[in-house]
């Protein structure tokens, strides 16, 4: 056994800490969905509404279109809760000049653990 860990296991919430990259990408876009909402305030409005949603983003690679296909559907296999509001695709410069790399970014949601809905827009049938 290692020095450094305790000889008792103790039973209680793990509270992991954050890599300096979640805080950032929170904090980047907290302050770009306040920005929105300023500029939907300012903005005169004929006849529509405007919403500011924030959604998980989950982001796949690949080498190839394909590639990059596969990983977002391995995703989805994993994650069979997860509701996919909208799809992005990208074609970005990889690690070399000469190689790109693609990227599928999902924006999803997961139930509400007391609902058990989910949240924002999903599609549906004609009723």
């Amino acid at each position: 056994m290692s020095t450094n860990l305790p000889e008792t296991v103790v039973e209680a919430p793990a509270i992991l800490p954050a890599p300096p990259r979640v805080i950032d990408d929170l904090t980047r876009d907290l302050t770009h969905a306040a920005a929105a909402v300023r500029a939907v305030s300012r903005a005169g409005r004929n006849g529509g509404d405007v919403a500011v949603a924030a959604y998980t983003a989950v982001v796949c690679t690949g080498l190839s279109a394909a590639r990059a296909l596969e990983e977002a559907a391995s995703w989805c296999r994993q994650a069979p809760e997860a509701e996919v509001h909208s799809l992005a695709w990208a074609r970005v410069p990889g690690h070399r000049d000469d190689v790109f790399e693609y990227r599928v970014t999902l924006a999803v949601s997961f139930p509400d653990h007391e609902t058990g809905e989910h949240t924002g827009d999903t599609h549906h049938a004609r009723r």
